[in-house]
């Protein structure tokens, strides 16, 4: 498809793709933190350590149906788009 006929991202696609990464990407870096503090030896966990600990538990899942909502949304919008180019 040619540069010129190709649509601009929606908005929804942007935020979607910013939201999925932004949560996979602090989700990698709370597990690298776990494994720095365990390996430190600390072993009396603190409140913050405890949410660092369970932010990858839920970030990871809500990043992964993140980038399938992208996925999805983004084939819906070139259905529409090559409906209306067949037209």
């Amino acid at each position: 498809m040619p540069p010129e006929s190709r649509p601009r991202p929606a908005r929804l696609q942007n935020a979607l793709a910013i939201f999925s990464l932004t949560l996979i990407g602090l989700s990698v870096i709370a597990i690298v933190i776990i494994l720095f503090v365990g390996h430190a030896g600390m072993t009396k966990p603190t409140p913050l350590q405890m949410v660092v600990t369970f932010f990858p538990s839920l970030g990871l899942p809500l990043g992964a149906l993140g980038i399938i909502a992208l996925f999805v949304v983004g084939a819906l919008e070139r259905r529409k788009h090559n409906t209306r180019r067949a037209k």
